[in-house]
């Protein structure tokens, strides 16, 4: 079974993941408040590399939904965290194994940096150690999911070893001599790649903490995955996170209506409902909340996008060869995947309205008749709806404008059909660009005999 999710830079950029341009907030620094750096690295790993797995998903999701319902706070520090890190790779000689020398090393070493990183190393990780048999216990009575129970299976293991078992009865903060050597001998020593995987599970436990609790924040739902062969996404109250008071909407996808043809007016909102889509589904794809009341979803293994294309100017190329090259590239994508999800916003536009409309209608003519995958498509040219509709592959959709008065009125509401509003020359003569015009001084052309 194919696991990775195919996504590229394009997708990642229009859909504002870890960086934007223009200062609006990335979709990253929603989770970004974890405890530790290490967590906010794991969260930042699992963002890198969305996955078509199913268990990996549902596994995921499950941890990040008992982290809810348990309300847990890790009782960890960062500051700690860095200096148990620091501590475990440092790279100085261990500390000898025998009282005689424990007590050389003492007298020599008492009073120097790389003792008291050791000493402060090993006074961190020891209650660190003992706060996660304490959080162990706490767990085994709440019956954690298998795929956290396997996490934390892990943790007690590492912590049933015999040296670290032994630490957990000194007193961190007032370690013998002999103590201190024992422990870094053996925590540098033997036992180090063990406990550099603990806190790795430490680290990844913050980030599903963080996760679980922005979602609750942010009002975002755990999504449900289908495992029927037919391609179905059902979303209902999704939103775009980063839109104050955003309006929810609705949709629904089957294997009969694959397509979604999406018209309305300038500023209908139809670019920030594509971001709002293909966002849900990028999420799913991490195991991740997202932005809806109810989400349920096949798996796909991949989204492509194309919302925020620019023209290629270091390498000659019109905003319509980059957008032909970049239908080129989900065609050549459809060849190598199936079940891909796939936006295109304002086809064609970078040229002239018949070369856009022919265009359009043989892409999106021959794109219906793949079923294997989902395509949504917003578009100004309405008329193409006349003839698209003789394809029973696709749905037609719209955000609603209408005017009170002379006023134009956006609902951002996604309702059924074709758009009949154009507000384009509204616009225009709203700004009062032809009377600015009109008042430019005009020089007089004199007639020369």
């Amino acid at each position: 079974m194919m696991t990775n999710f195919k996504m590229d830079a394009q997708t990642y950029k229009d859909l504002n993941i870890f960086s934007d341009a223009g200062g609006a907030e990335t979709i990253f620094s929603l989770f970004k408040s974890t405890k530790t750096i290490g967590g906010k690295e794991k969260i930042q790993e699992m963002m890198e590399h969305p996955s078509s797995d199913i268990q990996l998903l549902k596994g995921r999701k499950s941890a990040i939904q008992y982290f809810c319902d348990q309300e847990l706070h890790l009782q960890i520090k960062s500051e700690q965290l860095d200096l148990i890190s620091y501590y475990l790779k440092f790279k100085k000689v261990f500390s000898r194994n025998n009282m005689l020398d424990s007590w050389v090393d003492f007298i020599g070493k008492k009073t120097s940096n790389d003792y008291y990183i050791v000493t402060k190393g090993l006074e961190f990780l020891i209650a660190l150690l003992k706060y996660l048999s304490r959080f162990l216990a706490e767990q085994q009575a709440n019956k954690p999911p298998e795929y956290l129970r396997k996490k934390l299976e892990e943790l007690e293991r590492i912590l049933s070893l015999d040296s670290i078992k032994t630490a957990l009865d000194y007193k961190e903060k007032n370690m013998k001599f002999y103590q201190v050597s024992r422990s870094d001998h053996s925590f540098r020593g033997k036992e180090n790649a063990d406990l550099l995987i603990l806190i790795q599970l430490v680290y990844e436990l913050d980030a599903f903490e963080t996760i679980a609790a922005s979602a609750k924040k942010m009002k975002f739902c755990l999504p449900e995955y289908s495992e029927n062969e037919d391609l179905e996404v059902e979303l209902i109250g999704f939103f775009h996170p980063s839109i104050e008071q955003a309006v929810k909407n609705d949709i629904f996808l089957n294997q009969q209506e694959n397509m979604i043809f999406l018209t309305g007016s300038n500023m209908a909102g139809k670019s920030s409902l594509l971001k709002s889509m293909a966002l849900a589904i990028y999420l799913s794809h991490l195991g991740f909340p997202v932005p809806a009341t109810v989400m349920k979803t096949s798996v796909f293994n991949g989204l492509l996008t194309t919302i925020n294309l620019s023209d290629q100017i270091a390498e000659g190329l019109s905003h319509y060869y980059t957008e032909v090259k970049r239908v080129k590239e989900a065609a050549i994508t459809l060849m190598e995947n199936n079940r891909m999800f796939i936006v295109f916003d304002e086809l064609f536009r970078g040229t002239n309205v018949k070369d856009a409309y022919d265009a359009s209608l043989l892409i999106i003519s021959e794109l219906s008749a793949i079923r294997n995958s989902v395509f949504f498509i917003s578009t100004h040219l309405v008329e193409l709806a006349l003839e698209l509709k003789k394809l029973d592959t696709i749905a037609f959709k719209h955000l609603d404008t209408f005017f009170e008065g002379d006023q134009p009125v956006f609902t951002y509401r996604l309702k059924e059909g074709v758009s009949e509003e154009r507000l384009g020359m509204y616009i225009l003569q709203k700004e009062g660009i032809v009377d600015i015009i009109r008042s430019v001084p005009r020089q007089k052309i004199s007639n020369s005999a």
